[in-house]
């Protein structure tokens, strides 16, 4: 894998102020295109990564490269060579967050450069951006409701394919009923990537925005990832 900061001009990708209303609207647009997808099974992202035009490769350590999108070369999202599929599952898709969310409007902006979206980025109000994506990627509101009354993280997790520390951090963003007191302890295989940085977001969150959300477009290749 590449290291951060190429020779070749580049830039991070521009936060696109978008509200998490419109995110999930870019959700549906985006699963309305492509009428024979479907993640409610919690399998792999394979197809909806060739519907977006995305490749996937795997990297030892340090994994700084969340997305790649360089001048003459198809966009790759870069996971850990040893990371568990749970926690893959989140990272590529807060990876096609970035994608969708961002990629169009900073082309738009900076012409001419390549574009790196980092798992520490030098500003973190894009990934915040892109992890609620991911959330409501894999993780629907409405769905994640009727299986956490169900059966509360554990059937979550299980049915939707995520990592259990996502299910809580998803639990607290809905205002679920005491989802902060019930979490267990972090548990191995629920390592987070993005920790420092999306705390770093929470502040970020805070300040004025006043961007305009860009348009994203479909259509592509890459390669299946395990499951």
């Amino acid at each position: 894998m590449p290291r951060a900061y190429p020779r070749y001009p580049y830039i991070e990708p521009i936060a696109a102020d978008m509200t998490e209303e419109e995110i999930v609207q870019t959700i549906d647009d985006m699963m309305s295109q492509n009428p024979g997808l479907t993640l409610r099974d919690g399998g792999p992202l394979d197809k909806l990564c060739r519907a977006l035009n995305v490749d996937v490769e795997y990297s030892e350590s340090p994994n700084e490269i969340l997305l790649d999108v360089p001048l003459d070369r198809h966009p790759v999202i870069w996971l850990p060579k040893l990371g568990k599929t749970r926690q893959d599952r989140m990272t590529l898709a807060t990876g096609l967050g970035h994608w969708l969310l961002h990629i169009p409007k900073t082309r738009e902006l900076h012409p001419g450069v390549g574009i790196q979206a980092l798992y520490h980025p030098t500003d973190g109000k894009a990934l915040r951006e892109a992890r609620i994506f991911a959330f409501d990627l894999l993780m629907p509101a409405d769905t994640f409701k009727t299986l956490w009354y169900d059966g509360k993280a554990q059937l979550v997790a299980e049915t939707l394919n995520v990592p259990t520390q996502a299910v809580y951090d998803r639990a607290k963003w809905l205002d679920l009923t005491k989802a902060a007191e019930t979490m267990p302890q972090r548990r191995a295989d629920d390592h987070d990537p993005f920790k420092v940085a999306a705390a770093k977001a929470e502040v970020e969150a805070a300040k004025p925005k006043a961007e305009v959300p860009p348009v994203p477009s479909f259509g592509g290749y890459a390669r299946r990832i395990g499951s």
